[in-house]
């Protein structure tokens, strides 16, 4: 299963919380502001992280059919980390002839905050809920003191690209007559849809948006899985563990082939268009970006090299990393003191 999860919580997780959050960014390179949290010790899986990678057999095949992939984005276990009082309410927004849902996320003592937060949940464009991440969502909430609304997008093949972007940009221009300041984020796959979102909302005039926050993104489309973005014996990583990463870029490279397909669904369209591929994208688009990613996700290599371009051209990007992580890390939620962080440190950082 490439997104399991588990209701276990880390051995030591008080502690190596606040071992985290006293690390500071390791410095600042080309714009982007940088922080790497390993593991102690260092390159090593965290344990019930390397729980789901150690099964994974050689030679892995997944499956392609669209119920058993669906099933693979399924998550369960994650704890609710808020302390305050939150409101939590379905809405259904309507505008530029969509109707989509939303999960509006807020602090009770903050009902009117004029910062919004529009997000999209992973699940490789065909999978997924936004309910997969509500709790990571009230916690960003809570922490960052914005109001989060959690988009149900349209999920592909049956509604294939563009629907998901289209969703999104609609949600953001209901969004602009009760909010002074707009972020977008996601992780994996609502990732790649926030950054579409973004670069429609400057192009089309609706709004600046203020800030990116991404959880492991995947930024581009039919990538040279033989190429540079996709090489994990660059990866630092103790020997005996080493083949099961492998295993693990194994998967991903048969997932990323998967996922566009059927986000494109046979549609004659260049995977190189910047709305499909954000890494191909004008970097100056992206203002104030936050990207977290695991030590261990396949898509690391593509978001950094993401990541960079967008130091380069803004100069006001974050990039943190974690020790021992792989992708999909908010399924971890409440479970893996590294996720807590990674949420509380976004948080700021919107």
């Amino acid at each position: 299963m490439l997104n399991d999860t588990t209701t276990k919580q880390s051995l030591g997780y008080a502690d190596e919380l606040k071992r985290l959050a006293k690390m500071k960014a390791t410095g600042v390179e080309d714009g982007v502001t940088l922080w790497n949290k390993e593991r102690d010790p260092a390159h090593t899986y965290e344990p019930l992280v390397w729980e789901t990678v150690a099964e994974i057999e050689e030679n892995p095949q997944l499956p392609t059919d669209l119920f058993s992939l669906r099933q693979g984005t399924e998550t369960t276990g994650q704890k609710d980390l808020t302390s305050v009082d939150m409101k939590i309410e379905m809405q259904q927004i309507v505008a530029m002839n969509r109707r989509v849902r939303v999960i509006r996320i807020a602090r009770m003592d903050h009902l009117t905050a004029d910062k919004a937060l529009i997000y999209f949940h992973g699940g490789a464009y065909y999978g997924g809920t936004p309910e997969d991440v509500l709790l990571a969502l009230k916690y960003v909430a809570e922490q960052a003191n914005c109001v989060v609304y959690n988009v149900d997008y349209a999920l592909a093949p049956e509604q294939p690209y563009p629907a998901a972007i289209l969703d999104g940009l609609a949600v953001v221009a209901a969004m602009t007559k009760d909010y002074h300041h707009i972020s977008l984020g996601g992780d994996s796959a609502g990732g790649s849809i926030a950054l579409g979102v973004s670069q429609l909302c400057k192009s089309m005039g609706i709004c600046t948006i203020d800030s990116h926050l991404l959880f492991y993104p995947t930024v581009i489309q039919g990538s040279d899985l033989g190429g540079p973005l996709w090489d994990d014996d660059s990866i630092d990583i103790v020997p005996e563990q080493r083949d099961a990463l492998h295993r693990s870029y194994q998967l991903f490279e048969q997932l990323d082939e998967i996922m566009s397909g059927y986000y494109v669904a046979d549609q004659p369209l260049d995977l190189t268009s910047p709305l499909l591929s954000p890494l191909l994208a004008d970097p100056q688009t992206f203002k104030k970006t936050t990207l977290l990613v695991g030590e261990y996700d396949p898509f690391r290599l593509q978001g950094e090299a993401f990541i960079n371009q967008v130091g380069r051209a803004n100069g006001d990007a974050n990039y943190l990393r974690y020790g021992g992580i792989s992708h999909a890390f908010l399924n971890f939620t409440g479970n893996v003191p590294a996720v807590q962080d990674a949420l509380r440190s976004a948080a700021k950082l919107i």
